[in-house]
């Protein structure tokens, strides 16, 4: 009986120290390293392939949460909602975007943040939103989708040109194009020999012209030369002309009054020797007796 109770000691003994030490460790894994996480919202418009609750969420590579949710927007079915828990202090601020990144060929994917400057203002919960909205950036995957389809339309417009280009009356216009292109050459086979002339004659008329630039200097300094020596000139005959008008304005003042004179007095004589002349023609006795009447008589 002694030895059933000395076992059933060490079993409860045994189970207690087995509790205490899963409690212990359990502690030392979570206890001490418990972490405080804040939740945001991201609207992916694109597809969530990948992704999963519980995929990573990792700023500039480094873990900084988890994915808690993933739903379909309910006021916009194309936009994926979302739902991240980041650790309390990490710095999510009005610069920060969320892409979705696939890890290798995997097809594995988690949530990429990272920050557009070094602006610290954090984001904030907007009116309307349970959370604050981390904004979306397009995936590499979703940007090299874009670049096919616009590769690809721009590929479609291309063969549509070229089925302009290449239609049957260009492909004629082309093949006239080239019989004219091979007459042509053909003419100017036939006449190598005038056009080597004329091209010795352009070597000529092109050594000329270089003579003629390279004497162009003296000549604009000759004219240059001329132009003083006529601007001299033309001062010089300037200065004689007012020398001139000088001269003609004291000719004027000492001889004009005199002639003025002159020709008053010659219109008085011309007008006393056509009161003469009208006199004589009218009474002729005036050139003996004069005209005042004669002395009367006696018994006159």
């Amino acid at each position: 009986m002694e030895a059933k109770t000395n076992y059933t000691l060490v079993g409860v003994i045994v189970l207690v120290l087995s509790a205490a030490l899963l409690s212990a460790m359990l502690w030392l894994s979570v206890g001490f390293n418990q972490k405080t996480y804040v939740t945001y919202t991201v609207y992916l418009h694109e597809a969530a392939a990948g992704l999963s609750e519980d995929s990573a969420v990792k700023y500039n590579g480094v873990q900084v949460g988890f994915v808690k949710k993933i739903k379909l927007n309910k006021r916009d079915p194309r936009q994926v909602e979302i739902l991240l828990d980041i650790q309390e202090g990490t710095p999510i601020t009005t610069s920060t975007s969320a892409t979705l990144i696939s890890q290798g060929i995997t097809g594995v994917s988690y949530m990429g943040l990272s920050a557009g400057s070094s602006d610290l203002t954090p984001l904030k919960r907007v009116i309307g939103e349970p959370y604050p909205v981390i904004p979306a950036k397009p995936s590499l995957f979703d940007q090299l989708d874009s670049i096919l389809k616009q590769v690809s339309e721009n590929v479609g417009k291309l063969s549509a040109s070229a089925e302009k280009v290449f239609s049957e009356e260009n492909t004629k216009h082309f093949q006239q194009t080239l019989t004219n292109i091979d007459q042509f050459s053909k003419v100017i086979a036939n006449n190598s020999e005038n056009i080597n002339r004329s091209l010795r004659s352009t070597d000529v008329i092109l050594a000329n012209m270089a003579k003629v630039s390279k004497d162009f200097p003296d000549i604009l300094k000759e004219l240059k030369i001329g132009v003083e020596h006529l601007s001299r000139a033309g001062n010089d005959v300037s200065e004689t002309m007012i020398s001139g008008k000088s001269a003609i304005d004291i000719i004027s003042q000492q001889t004009v009054p005199p002639a003025i004179q002159l020709i008053r007095k010659l219109n008085s004589i011309a007008a006393n020797l056509e009161q003469v002349s009208n006199d004589m023609r009218l009474n002729p006795s005036v050139v003996i007796r004069g005209t005042k009447p004669p002395k009367p008589g006696p018994g006159e």
